[in-house]
């Protein structure tokens, strides 16, 4: 699983590519922990901090235990809308 390095701590991520009906192609997109998020803080929402260069990066935070189902379920129930995943980019 890959890490994101954010004030000296880790925080897991994990990419899929994945695609639904809104979408006409497919998307690559990267998750990652409420930990982070919560580690980030407000700093997230002000441009040009290292805190929104990161979340610039992640489309959507998962619960902390969330990032260790596998990508189908994560997929399918844990993000704001289902996506059919097609493969995990390690």
């Amino acid at each position: 699983m890959k890490t994101i390095n954010f004030k000296g701590k880790k925080y897991p991520t994990r990419t899929f590519v994945v695609t639904n009906d809104d979408i006409d192609n497919e998307q690559e997109i990267t998750i990652s922990t409420e930990s982070l998020s919560d580690a980030m803080g407000d700093d997230k929402e002000v441009h040009d901090t290292e805190a929104n260069d990161i979340d610039c990066t992640i489309y959507f935070y998962v619960d902390n235990d969330v990032i260790n189902l596998s990508a189908e379920e994560i997929c399918a129930n844990h993000l704001d809308e289902p996506f059919g995943i097609i493969e995990e980019i390690n």
